[in-house]
């Protein structure tokens, strides 16, 4: 039996409740020996977050990714949990997600069930998602724009599916020359 378990039984009523909001009070204490370098990556995980939600990814998912950027070695879901303060179902899932983008690896422990996960050598797979949403919603426009539009409205949309349907296409396609040039070539000059 732990601890806790055993401190909570003993406990009655209103002391019960004294308990819980102090524990609670500790368990969100800033640590204030936590080095600089902890409070700068907490910075970097929140500023990379800022920049990847209006792109439209989930909070979870852009924490979990800055984090994993800054991971040299791959992590368990319960580091991610304890180091994030998220639910383990929510890191799991997150973790997921990012492995179906292309941003995240899966890495498996010899004689466990047991996954941990780090950062991918791929970037492009959420850029490539978007930009395909933006063919999509192209060819939905396309598609449908003499059925709900006419003269003026009807070109603005034709135009616009057009553009959405060419952005696709330059954003794929010049991801796929980065990637050939990347094994080609290895990364750029600067970062060798």
């Amino acid at each position: 039996m732990t601890f806790s378990l055993v401190f909570r039984r003993r406990l009655a009523g209103g002391l019960r409740l004294v308990a819980q909001s102090i524990f609670r009070y500790i368990r969100k204490m800033s640590n204030m020996s936590k080095p600089a370098a902890a409070d700068e990556q907490r910075r970097f995980i929140d500023d990379v977050s800022a920049i990847l939600v209006p792109w439209g990814m989930q909070p979870t998912l852009a924490n979990l990714y800055a984090y994993l950027l800054l991971n040299p070695e791959p992590v368990g879901l319960d580091t991610i949990v304890a180091d994030l303060g998220m639910a383990k179902s929510s890191a799991s899932v997150a973790a997921r997600t990012l492995e179906t983008y292309g941003l995240a690896r899966r890495h498996g422990e010899r004689g466990s069930k047991r996954v941990r996960y780090g950062a991918s050598d791929s970037y492009s797979g959420f850029l490539v998602a978007q930009a395909t949403l933006m063919g999509d919603l192209g060819r939905l426009i396309e598609g449908r724009a003499a059925g709900v539009a006419e003269d003026e409205t009807l070109r603005r949309l034709r135009y616009l599916a057009s553009f959405y349907r060419k952005m696709e296409a330059t954003i794929v396609g010049r991801v796929r020359e980065l990637s050939d040039e990347f094994v080609r070539s290895g990364p750029d000059e600067e970062l060798r």
